[in-house]
């Protein structure tokens, strides 16, 4: 992991039964998996990016989750700045690295 930026590996984590695309577009992702996601994810990048000051990349599963992500990052990165280092890719679009 010497490079500026590393991927966490994403927590197998079945928030829905069908795929992105065969999903229908009205249907909501609940809190409690929102929640759940940030957990895993989300909280062990804002520490690491804190603690050493390095730019991370979160994957997550899809673009909704995707959108809440930068949405909480973007608000709390007005008080903590190191979560400005991090960046969230949805899962199809990730780069190896």
């Amino acid at each position: 992991m010497g490079a500026a930026a590393a991927i966490l590996d994403p927590t197998p984590l079945d928030i829905h039964s069908a795929p992105v695309a065969e999903r229908d577009p009205g249907v909501e992702l609940d809190l409690v998996t929102i929640c759940i996601l940030a957990v895993n994810r989300l909280a062990p990048a804002t520490l690491r990016s804190a603690a050493f000051g390095k730019a991370l990349k979160v994957v997550v599963p899809d673009p909704q989750v995707g959108a809440v992500f930068r949405a909480a990052l973007d608000r709390m990165g007005a008080t903590r700045s190191t979560d400005r280092l991090i960046e969230i890719v949805v899962e199809g679009n990730a780069r190896p690295s």
